[in-house]
C-alpha cells in the first residue's frame, strides 16, 4: 500500500508541527519512596514546564512553528494544555495523580483532539504530520487487572489507520514495569523502524524521565530547523527492534 500523503499541503502558509506529549501519571509513578527521594511523578512534573520554557526561549522559529499538547492519562484521560505555540501558553495545570494505566482512555481522547486541532489548524497553516509521544512506566491496568489489548488496541489502531487524514506519528518511551512487547503495540513505524524505546534497567527511573524530556525537546526543535520529524534516542535508552529478525 503506498503511504498516505501529508494531510494538508497550503503553500505559502506558515508551517504547524502538533506535537503531543502524553504522560502516564498512575500511581506507579508517583508512589511515595521510603528514602524520601523525588519518584519518577516529581521529575516529569518538573520537565513539562521546563521544557515548554525552554521552546519558548530558543529558537524563535520552533517557538512560532511548534504547537504542543499536554495530556495525562491513569484510570481516565485529562487534557492538561491544549494544542499551543509555546510562545503563547500560559500557566499550566498541575499534572494530576491517579491510580490505574488506562491506554484505551489515552487513545480515545487523541483520536479527538487530533481530529480537532489539525481540522483548525489547516485553515491558517501549513500542517505537519502530528507527533505523539506516549511516556509510560507500566502495563495497560484497569479495574484491578491488566487491560486486555483486544480494549485498548481497537482505539489505538482508529488513531493511527491511514483512512483518518490526520493520523501521527506515535513515539512509545517506556521503563519501569512496561514490557518491549507493549511498547511495540503502542509504536508506529517511521522509515521502516518502529519508534518505540525501552529504559536500560539499571538506568534510575528519575534518570530516564530527565532523559526522556530533553529527548522530546531536542525532537521538536530539530523536526522543525529540518521540517522532517526526527527522534533522538534518550540517553539510557534503546530502540526496540519489534519482531526483526
Amino acid at each position: 500500500m503506498a503511504p498516505a500523503p501529508e494531510p494538508v499541503i497550503a503553500y505559502g502558509l506558515p508551517r504547524a508541527f502538533p506535537f503531543y506529549i502524553v504522560c502516564d501519571v498512575s500511581h506507579s509513578m508517583h508512589a511515595r519512596r521510603e528514602d524520601g527521594r523525588q519518584t519518577p511523578f516529581d521529575i516529569l512534573a518538573n520537565c513539562v514546564g521546563e521544557l515548554l520554557f525552554q521552546l519558548e526561549a530558543g529558537d524563535p522559529g520552533v517557538s512560532e512553528a511548534a504547537h504542543v499538547a499536554i495530556v495525562a492519562f491513569h484510570d481516565r484521560a485529562e487534557l492538561i494544555l491544549p494544542l499551543t505555540r509555546p510562545c503563547d501558553a500560559g500557566a499550566i495545570s498541575a499534572l494530576p495523580k491517579g491510580g490505574q494505566t488506562n491506554y484505551e482512555q489515552a487513545f480515545t481522547m487523541l483520536r479527538q483532539l487530533i481530529e480537532t486541532d489539525c481540522v483548525r489548524l489547516s485553515a491558517q497553516y501549513q500542517l505537519k504530520t502530528p507527533v505523539v509521544f506516549f511516556i509510560t512506566d507500566g502495563e495497560p491496568y484497569v479495574g484491578g487487572r491488566r487491560q486486555p489489548p483486544k480494549v485498548w488496541l481497537p482505539a489505538r489502531e482508529r488513531l493511527t489507520e491511514p483512512r483518518f487524514t490526520y493520523h501521527p506519528h506515535i513515539t512509545a518511551m517506556g521503563f519501569g514495569q512496561v514490557t518491549e512487547h507493549t511498547l511495540c503495540q503502542v509504536a508506529t513505524n517511521f522509515k521502516g523502524a518502529p519508534l518505540a524505546f525501552v529504559a536500560d534497567e539499571s538506568i534510575q527511573a528519575v534518570k530516564v524521565v530527565a532523559a526522556i524530556a530533553q529527548a522530546v525537546q531536542d525532537s521538536i526543535g530539530n523536526s522543525i530547523r529540518g521540517s522532517d520529524f526526527v527522534v533522538p534516542i534518550p540517553a539510557g535508552m534503546r530502540q526496540l527492534r519489534c519482531g526483526a529478525a
